[in-house]
């Protein structure tokens, strides 16, 4: 039937196929040719146990018995909630809300939010993730676009600093804390009044962290939470070049031998993988003995970090492949240099031609800079300094870590000590920063 003062549109089924009904009475042709039921034309229509025709013609209204309701809510599941980029939106969206987003809290492009999902194994509600505030959302966002690229090789494969400990930090107030501090103090290198703050902030965390392993159980020390915390701290060490991440790494290698019992999960692979790095990089710049010994144990133990699942045809392996053989002509520069006093220039030179092969410009060459810190404080031909150092200038223009423009500044003085010395027993004193 057609309700009345409005135009006859044919059947309902010719309308939602979104073709032309013929008007066809009791039921249309091109519904019969299609072999489904035609509603007729008019607009009202009907669902399923309710009468078409008459009173109740042919049909009878079933009782609700919350079966169909239980079904339907059993195929629901809940997924934990993941943090999701603004650039993961559609580009239309994302143009259309772009000055929106910037109006209402200052951040840029690849903001982040909290989103829901539903998980597959259970139908328990997901727990709460409250959302971040405006000034968190834009640290957040810088830390995941400016700083974390840097702390691994192939950001575009995986990254833990954005995959693991941004959502590890939506739910932990202190892992929130120092990589808003973090994101802080890199961009004090444009916007210096930020860095009063973040100095402040990051006081503030190692106070907390102290005052846990004074007072506190030692599941209040020995967790993920302070592992994840320790290992941002430390980045922030490599950004501002501070002289006092000796404590923090100390820290971190005492806490990596006494986390043993923790359950394994990507979150604690990850944070092994990056303690390796720590150690690997940043023993033999606490002086000679710990050097040796992190350097002198199977160097597989440590790259760790450097490896990454590829398919065999993969750009990238080439890269990751000089880059590997490239840390360890370092670690073998700095070996022969801790336990002799030899000429090491074909050494140097294998490395220089070996970093050569590498475009200044390719995905992972930026991870060099310790690499390119060793041969240069070793070397004493000046083409081989001046290679070393303009390799470490140019990651620095990209990053603006300033780790690297002090280690370049402290070579002239390692240089100086040539012939006095080894300057492996030295280098403490005479560069005193994390150098990675």
């Amino acid at each position: 039937m057609t309700a009345p003062g409005s135009k006859n549109r044919g059947c309902f089924q010719c309308s939602k196929r979104r073709i032309i009904c013929d008007f066809g009475e009791p039921t249309c042709k091109k519904c019969q040719k299609k072999g489904i039921e035609c509603s007729g034309p008019g607009r009202f229509r009907f669902t399923e146990g309710v009468a078409r025709r008459g009173k109740l013609k042919g049909c009878s209204i079933p009782v609700a018995d919350g079966a169909e309701e239980v079904a339907f809510q059993a195929q629901e599941r809940v997924v934990p909630a993941r943090i999701r980029w603004r650039d993961e939106r559609p580009k239309t969206i994302r143009n259309k809300n772009r000055n929106k987003d910037k109006q209402i809290d200052g951040g840029q492009d690849g903001d982040v939010e909290v989103v829901p999902r539903v998980h597959e194994e259970n139908m328990s509600i997901a727990p709460w993730i409250p959302q971040l505030n405006p000034q968190t959302r834009m640290f957040f966002s810088h830390f995941a676009l400016e700083v974390a690229p840097v702390m691994v090789i192939l950001d575009n494969i995986s990254n833990g600093y954005r995959d693991v400990l941004l959502p590890m930090a939506c739910q932990d107030e202190v892992l929130q804390r120092a990589i808003n501090t973090v994101a802080a103090q890199h961009l004090a290198g444009k916007q210096p009044h930020l860095q009063s703050a973040a100095d402040a902030d990051r006081a503030v965390i190692i106070s907390r962290l102290r005052q846990d392993s004074l007072q506190a159980s030692p599941d209040r020390v020995f967790n993920l939470s302070t592992w994840a915390t320790l290992i941002v701290l430390l980045v922030g060490e490599t950004i501002t070049g501070s002289s006092e991440y000796s404590h923090l790494l100390h820290i971190l290698m005492c806490l990596a031998q006494n986390i043993g019992q923790l359950q394994q999960s990507p979150a604690n692979a990850f944070l092994m993988q990056q303690t390796h790095m720590f150690q690997f990089l940043g023993q033999p710049l606490l002086g000679e003995t710990h050097g040796i010994h992190a350097l002198g144990l199977p160097i597989e133990r440590y790259l760790d970090w450097m490896v990454y699942d590829l398919p065999p045809d993969s750009e990238h392996l080439h890269v990751l492949h000089l880059s590997r053989l490239a840390f360890m002509k370092a670690s073998q520069i700095y070996l022969g240099r801790a336990t002799s006093n030899q000429d090491q220039w074909e050494l140097l030179e294998s490395l220089k031609q070996l970093i050569s092969q590498i475009d200044p410009d390719a995905p992972g060459s930026h991870a060099l800079v310790w690499v390119c810190f060793i041969a240069a404080a070793d070397s004493t031909d000046p083409e081989h300094r001046r290679f070393f150092t303009d390799r470490m200038q140019m990651v620095f223009d990209k990053t603006r870590f300033r780790n690297i423009c002090m280690a370049v500044d402290s070579l002239p003085a390692i240089w100086s000590q040539q012939g006095k010395g080894r300057w492996t027993e030295e280098l403490i004193r005479l560069s005193p920063t994390l150098i990675m």
